[in-house]
C-alpha cells in the first residue's frame, strides 16, 4: 500500500514538472517574439503606395490634443529630420495636416486664414530688378531681367491669385513646395502638395543616378546626408500619388518654404498645431449654442397646466384643443394610447411655431433659456482670444467682436500684430527672391539670358543686379511720419524710387507712363 502511494506521488510530481517545462518553453518563445518585435525597425508607411485609410479620430482624441506626460528631450529627437514627439513619420505629419485643414474650413478657421492672408498679401507683392550702386550695370540688362520676371508672373498667374493660395497653404499645411520646370521657352511654377513629397521605394536606384559613395537619408522624401538633415541633396515628388509619375528634383529647382520647425527638421508644421483643441472646442461650443437657441426660438408657447385639472387644455383628452395644438395637423410624432393618454412625451422634430403641452408636469427651461447663456458667450470669447494669441491676432479678427479693440492702435507701427505681419511678409519676400534667382539661372543655362553681349558672367550678374520683392505695409497710422523717413532715405540714395513706390502700393512703371503722358 505504501509502495502504491509512493508510485502515484512520483507520477504526479513528474506530471507537474513536465507541465512546468512546457509552460517555460512557451513563455520563452513568447518572450523571444516580443523582444524581436521591439528591436525590429518601426514600419514606415509609404505614402507612395495605396494604404487603407484609417478611421479618422476626433480632434480631442488625437494624441497631440491630450495633456499627457512630459517627455524628456533626447539626442535622437531630431534624427533623420524628425520633430519628436510631434511627428516622426510621414503618416503622423499627414494626420496633423488633416486636422489643420478640417479646422481651417470651419467658420473661425476660415476667418483666421483669410485674415492673415489679407494682411500679408494685401494688394500683392512687388517684384523689381534694380542696379546695385557702385557698379556700372547696363540699363538694357536690367530691362532684360525685368522682362523675364514679368513674363514669369504673367505666365503663372502669380500675382494675387497664386500669392494668396500660397500664403494660406503656408499657415494651414506649414510648408510650401514649389517646383520650377521648363515649359516651351518659359519656366512653369508647379505647386506640389505636401503628401506628394514622399520617401521613394527604390532608393538604391536614385543613389546610383546621383553617384553617391554613401547611402543617403530619404526620409520625408528629401534626400540628405545621413547626419545632416539641413542640407537637401534633392526632392522626390510623386505627382498625385501616381507611382509612375515621379520625378527627382535638384535643390536648385525646388523652393521649399517651411514654418514652425528648425532648419534641421525636414518638414514644416501647421500653425494650428498648438491651438487645435481650443479651436475645435470653440467651433463645437458655437454650434451647440446656435443649435440650442434655434430649437428654443422655434417654440411659440409652453402650456403648463395645473395638476389634476382634467378639463384644462391638453390634459389627457386628445379631443381638447390643447391636444390639437400640441399635435398640429395630427402629426406631432406622438402616439395616443387606447385610453386617450399620450403614450410618448418625447419630442425631437422641433418646428417653427410649435406649442408644447407639459400635461401637468413642471416645466424647467434649459441652459440656453436661463441665466447660463451669457456665461457660454463669455467662455466662447475667452477661448477665441486664447486662440488668437497664436498669431498675435486682435480679437475682432477672430471673433468679430471689435468692442475691446482700438483699430488704429492695432495697426500702428510696433504693435504685436503689425510686427507679426511684417515678419511674415519679409519671410515670403526673401523666399520669392531666391525663387527669381533660380528662374534667372534656368534662363541663363538655356541661353535665353545672354550675358555675353554685356561682357558678363553669371557671378557678375549677382554682383551688379538686385532682385527686390516688397510687400504692402499693414500700418494705417503714422503714414505721414513714415513717408518723411522714407523720403529722407530716398534723398540720401539708400532707397530706390521703385522700392519707395512699391511700399506705398504704387506701380513704378505705371506711374512713369502716366508722368510721361502728362509731360508737355
Amino acid at each position: 500500500m505504501t509502495h502504491a502511494n509512493h508510485s502515484s506521488t512520483d507520477y504526479v510530481h513528474e506530471a507537474s514538472q513536465l507541465r512546468a517545462r512546457l509552460e517555460t518553453h512557451f513563455l520563452r518563445q513568447e518572450l523571444a517574439l516580443v523582444e524581436n518585435t521591439s528591436h525590429s525597425p518601426p514600419r514606415v508607411i509609404q505614402e507612395s503606395f495605396p494604404e487603407p485609410a484609417p478611421v479618422r479620430q476626433g480632434f480631442a482624441e488625437l494624441p497631440f490634443g491630450q495633456a499627457g506626460p512630459v517627455l524628456p528631450d533626447i539626442a535622437t529627437d531630431r534624427a533623420d529630420g524628425d520633430l519628436r514627439p510631434v511627428f516622426s513619420t510621414e503618416w503622423q505629419l499627414a494626420e496633423l495636416r488633416g486636422a489643420a485643414r478640417s479646422l481651417a474650413n470651419s467658420s473661425y478657421g476660415t476667418g483666421i486664414v483669410d485674415g492673415l492672408t489679407s494682411y500679408i498679401v494685401r494688394t500683392g507683392f512687388d517684384y523689381q530688378a534694380t542696379p546695385i550702386r557702385g557698379h556700372n550695370t547696363p540699363q538694357p540688362l536690367i530691362a532684360d531681367v525685368q522682362r523675364i520676371i514679368r513674363n514669369l508672373l504673367d505666365d503663372n498667374q502669380w500675382q494675387l491669385d497664386f500669392e494668396q493660395q500660397l500664403c494660406a497653404a503656408q499657415h494651414v499645411d506649414g510648408e510650401i513646395i514649389l517646383v520650377l520646370e521648363e515649359d516651351a521657352g518659359s519656366v512653369r511654377i508647379r505647386r506640389a502638395e505636401p503628401a506628394w513629397l514622399t520617401e521613394p521605394a527604390d532608393k538604391a536606384y536614385l543613389e546610383r543616378r546621383l553617384e553617391t559613395t554613401t547611402p543617403l537619408n530619404w526620409k520625408y522624401g528629401i534626400a540628405t546626408d545621413p547626419h545632416d538633415a539641413s542640407r537637401p541633396r534633392g526632392y522626390f515628388i510623386q505627382w498625385n500619388a501616381d507611382p509612375s509619375a515621379w520625378r527627382f528634383y535638384s535643390p536648385a529647382r525646388v523652393v521649399h518654404i517651411k514654418s514652425n520647425t528648425p532648419r534641421h527638421v525636414k518638414r514644416g508644421l501647421t500653425d494650428f498645431y498648438p491651438v487645435v483643441t481650443e479651436l475645435a472646442d470653440a467651433v463645437a461650443l458655437n454650434h451647440r449654442m446656435s443649435r440650442g437657441a434655434a430649437i428654443q426660438a422655434s417654440i411659440a408657447m409652453i402650456i403648463e397646466a395645473v395638476q389634476g385639472a382634467g378639463s384644462g387644455l391638453g390634459i389627457g383628452d386628445p379631443t381638447h384643443i390643447g391636444a390639437s395644438l400640441a399635435r398640429p395637423n395630427g402629426t406631432a410624432g406622438q402616439s395616443i394610447s387606447a385610453s386617450g393618454r399620450y403614450a410618448s412625451e418625447r419630442r425631437s422634430d422641433w418646428h417653427e411655431g410649435m406649442i408644447i403641452d407639459t400635461k401637468g408636469k413642471k416645466f424647467q427651461a434649459g441652459p440656453m433659456g436661463g441665466a447660463q447663456s451669457d456665461g457660454f458667450v463669455k467662455v466662447l470669447q475667452a477661448g477665441l482670444r486664447s486662440v488668437g494669441v497664436r498669431w498675435n491676432m486682435p480679437e475682432y479678427l477672430i471673433s468679430g467682436d471689435a468692442s475691446n479693440n482700438n483699430y488704429a492702435s492695432i495697426l500702428e507701427a510696433g504693435s504685436p500684430f503689425v510686427c507679426r505681419i511684417e515678419a511674415e511678409q519679409e519671410k515670403l519676400c526673401k523666399a520669392y527672391e531666391r525663387m527669381l534667382w533660380s528662374v534667372l539661372r534656368i534662363h541663363f543655362e538655356l541661353g535665353r539670358l545672354n550675358l555675353r553681349r554685356y561682357g558678363l558672367a553669371w557671378n557678375d550678374l549677382r554682383q551688379c543686379v538686385n532682385l527686390i520683392v516688397t510687400g504692402t505695409s499693414p500700418m494705417i497710422g503714422q503714414r505721414r511720419e513714415s513717408f518723411e523717413v522714407d523720403a529722407q532715405l530716398y534723398d540720401r540714395g539708400l532707397m530706390s524710387a521703385d522700392t519707395l513706390a512699391a511700399k506705398y502700393d504704387l506701380d513704378p512703371e505705371e506711374e512713369r507712363e502716366k508722368r510721361d503722358r502728362q509731360a508737355p
